[in-house]
């Protein structure tokens, strides 16, 4: 039979810290325990009137049914979508590790491909008979990356004498010699020769 102490109103239904005292056991500092409770409700706790006796021997499990996360702050976070409390609390600096670097690989690659594409859009609106619109997206590319002066070396002057260079190289016709023509490609062309020559004698 449940008298006052245990019942919340005349229908006999637990208060919550009723339920808390036969459900969880209490810690060193006698406040309810954060990732264990009772393997079965201890009624005989109901009797012992705020004096807290020595139950270490009762049989304890993990919380199996989930955890009850204070949202008075942030109503989402990492760990209470992934329950990293308790025994997954050691996986917190893992999850922080992960998402950090992926934040820094994101930055890294989606910063570059944002500039390439702005310079191609640049040089298209420079094809497309636009230049200054081309040249005012060069400047924000440059001003993006930290490049000073970028406003007295990007000019209109400048930008027809690189489209000039770039037109006369695209019509000269191509020999096998322009291979050889740069130091780096000199030495990549005959790294290839010596590989392919060893992996023939090699088959």
């Amino acid at each position: 039979i449940l008298n006052d102490t245990v019942s919340d109103n005349d229908t006999g239904t637990l208060s919550p810290d009723v339920l808390l005292r036969i459900s969880i056991p209490l810690d060193s500092n006698l406040k309810p325990e954060k990732c264990r409770r009772y393997l079965h409700p201890q009624w005989q706790l109901l009797r012992l009137n705020g004096t807290f006796p020595n139950v270490t021997d009762l049989d304890t499990e993990p919380c199996v049914d989930g955890w009850v996360y204070d949202r008075s702050s942030f109503s989402s976070t990492t760990v209470t979508e992934w329950d990293l409390v308790c025994d997954y609390q050691s996986q917190k600096p893992l999850v922080q590790f992960v998402f950090m670097a992926g934040m820094l690989l994101g930055g890294l690659i989606y910063g570059h491909l944002s500039d390439r594409w702005l310079v191609e859009s640049a040089r298209w609106l420079i094809i497309t008979n636009k230049p200054e619109e081309g040249l005012k997206e060069l400047k924000k590319v440059a001003h993006r990356n930290g490049i000073k002066n970028a406003e007295a070396t990007l000019s209109m002057e400048g930008l027809r004498a690189t489209m000039k260079e770039e037109l006369e190289a695209a019509q000269t016709k191509t020999t096998m010699f322009d291979l050889f023509r740069t130091p780096n490609l000199r030495k990549r062309i005959c790294l290839l020769t010596f590989v392919s020559k060893n992996l023939r004698k090699n088959k």
